[in-house]
């Protein structure tokens, strides 16, 4: 089987949410047959990302995708009546090779991941690829987080959140309409999004979860590289990519609301932010607030995650299943995730890790669990349990396997997807 596989982000090395999806998308799909990789980037990638992709893939074309203009574009595309994510991934160069490749090469499917990719399937039309099966994997419902983060917002943000959220959720019908087959993350954003498709799209469109996992051999507390490391005392940790809106929002609203009188009942009680990018407010923080330290860009996250009393993710907008849940819990540490960071993990139990709401709830589960050693190891347990049951990658990429390779052929993209619609771009 040939596969074309198109995703907007380079897919290695897997060290945030879309690339770990993508990257084990991206090993079983070299698994089936020749497999054939289109990605933007934007910041050159090593030369070991380089080589471990041209091992996988019979063929690689990645464009940068022009980062120091790409608010301009996402006006522009704002402008234009179209989604700002759309502008933002807007390459003309890589839709350029993307069309040489669709019109040279003929491939039995094509993948595309995430809804911004989707824009550049209108190179298929009049291609030996147009009857080719496309497989959609929105992994969350965007539309629904702009909406969210508008209901959080005031002002012109508000106003601009709303448009972003509607005009997603005009894409992702249209996408229904015209793919072979949709999956996300969790059953939860399949439900979401059979809510709003309407009939017409629900009556051919074949749409179906495919969870995220967790690689169990790397993120195990009891890797001999991590044999000398230990729990650090009244240490909370927080791994995540401190540049994307939800999580820096999340760990904002956890130093604001509940850091400062949980240290004063625990004066010696630490706050790790660990993560790529860090924007200036958490820098900010780290340089003005005691007890909160700053780790960037580091090359492995595990050492953090296993000194850590508590793992925290404090998310106040999320959308689908969270990896570093996920990471920690298979980390063997005790967790506290919000009831939004928590709700696309169906497979578990409240023995499982905590889920607080308020600043209150959080406060006194935190207390609880800082005096408590016991208790702690109790989450540890039961949570790295819960990953071996039911969050093991080779399950979920069994199943995509089985999606992938099941979609009837000559099922392709309709031929109503017309480039004139799709306003230019200069990079």
């Amino acid at each position: 089987m040939d596969i074309l596989f198109i995703t907007h982000r380079f897919p290695h090395p897997p060290n945030r949410g879309d690339s770990i999806r993508s990257f084990h998308f991206l090993e079983r799909f070299s698994r089936m047959g020749n497999l054939h990789l289109a990605t933007l980037y934007d910041e050159e990638p090593s030369v070991e990302s380089h080589r471990v992709l041209n091992e996988l893939c019979a063929g690689v074309l990645a464009c940068r995708w022009g980062q120091h203009r790409k608010w301009i574009k996402a006006g522009m595309a704002l402008l234009s009546g179209r989604t700002m994510t759309e502008g933002l991934f807007f390459n003309r160069k890589f839709r350029a090779g993307l069309k040489k490749l669709v019109s040279e090469k003929k491939f039995d499917r094509i993948v595309v991941f995430c809804s911004s990719m989707f824009q550049y399937l209108d190179v298929l039309t009049g291609t030996i690829n147009e009857k080719t099966p496309v497989i959609v994997d929105l992994v969350d419902v965007d539309s629904q987080k702009w909406f969210d983060y508008s209901s959080q917002s005031r002002g012109w943000k508000k106003y601009v959140f709303q448009i972003e959220g509607k005009r997603l959720r005009r894409l992702e019908r249209w996408i229904g309409a015209e793919c072979s087959a949709l999956l996300a993350v969790t059953p939860e954003e399949i439900a979401l999004y059979r809510d709003f498709a309407g009939e017409e799209v629900l009556s051919r469109l074949h749409s179906a979860a495919v969870p995220n996992g967790v690689d169990t051999k790397y993120f195990d507390p009891q890797a001999p590289e991590l044999s000398e490391i230990s729990e650090f005392p009244e240490r909370l940790v927080f791994v995540g990519a401190l540049d994307y809106r939800a999580n820096v929002e999340g760990v904002e609203w956890f130093v604001r609301n509940v850091f400062p009188e949980l240290r004063r009942d625990f004066p010696n009680c630490e706050f790790d932010i660990v993560g790529s990018r860090p924007v200036p407010l958490l820098k900010h923080f780290s340089e003005t607030i005691p007890g909160i330290n700053l780790a960037a860009s580091v090359p492995d996250v595990r050492p953090y995650l296993k000194r850590a009393s508590v793992v925290i993710v404090p998310l106040q907008v999320a959308r689908g299943l969270q990896n570093k849940v996920l990471e920690a819990c298979a980390m063997a540490r005790p967790v506290i995730a919000s009831d939004c960071a928590a709700e696309g993990i169906q497979n578990r139990t409240a023995e499982d890790f905590l889920v607080c709401r308020t600043a209150t709830e959080w406060k006194s589960a935190l207390s609880f669990l800082l005096q408590n050693p016991e208790v702690r190891e109790k989450y540890a347990g039961n949570g790295r349990k819960m990953i071996e049951k039911y969050y093991a990658w080779a399950a979920q990429l069994d199943r995509l396997e089985s999606l992938v390779r099941d979609i009837p052929e000559g099922n392709g993209i309709s031929n109503t997807h017309s480039n004139s619609n799709q306003p230019q771009f200069n990079d």
